[in-house]
């Protein structure tokens, strides 16, 4: 890793979570912040159990009293942290980092809350007016259902590829959980805009079930 990184500190209930971003954006945690929160009473035991080696960095950081070294792991390495944790902190946490702070984080290159910054003018939010044909809707539609479609696949990819000790693994239950969020945005945004379009319960043209299945929510099993 460079020495070149950008180091932010947050806050996961009453924990701290420190991260730093090196020059090629990838996002490394401290390891013992995150043992901590995951219930691991021994952290180097943790890391050495759990992470890779190829995922684990040693940064030094300033305090008042000095300068301390401490080991950063990289997002595959906090992955296998989580699955292997079993305090009942391990999945808020998970949601809270995938869900939230590292979308946020790829998107505007930091985290903070909503309402961290009271005092601050209320921004209001851009809204535009855009005209889709039914066509131009379908091939949204269908782009949602493939993107939903290959997700199902990763997360049941995962357990195989984990018991084979496949390096990917861990990518691709982090690509599973990751964007789980923003595909159900975008279906609800994908609803509104087809909501005067009319389906036929006994119609079974692709169109027709393809509308089902955004509506409910819950694409038709075909494994």
């Amino acid at each position: 890793m460079s020495n070149q990184v950008q180091f932010n500190a947050f806050s996961f209930k009453s924990s701290q979570v420190r991260v730093i971003t090196d020059p090629n954006q990838e996002h490394w945690f401290c390891g013992a912040d995150v043992c901590d929160i995951l219930g691991y009473t021994n952290s180097r035991k943790a890391l050495q159990d759990h992470c890779k080696q190829a995922g684990v960095t040693k940064r030094y950081i300033s305090y008042p009293s000095g300068r301390k070294e401490a080991i950063f792991i990289n997002e595959p390495n906090l992955y296998r942290l989580i699955i292997k944790s079993r305090k009942p902190e391990a999945e808020p946490f998970e949601a809270w980092v995938f869900e939230e702070v590292l979308p946020q984080i790829r998107k505007t290159g930091q985290y903070s809350l909503h309402n961290s910054q009271p005092n601050l003018p209320l921004v209001v939010e851009k809204k535009y007016t855009l005209t889709l044909t039914e066509d131009e809707l379908r091939s949204l539609v269908w782009l949602w259902k493939s993107a939903e479609r290959m997700r199902n696949i990763l997360a049941l990819l995962y357990k195989p590829l984990e018991l084979l000790g496949s390096k990917f693994s861990a990518a691709v239950y982090g690509s599973a959980t990751e964007y789980k969020r923003t595909l159900e945005q975008a279906r609800k945004i994908l609803v509104r805009e087809t909501n005067t379009i009319e389906t036929d319960k006994w119609d079974s043209n692709n169109w027709n079930n393809v509308l089902h299945e955004l509506r409910k929510g819950e694409l038709r099993s075909s494994l």
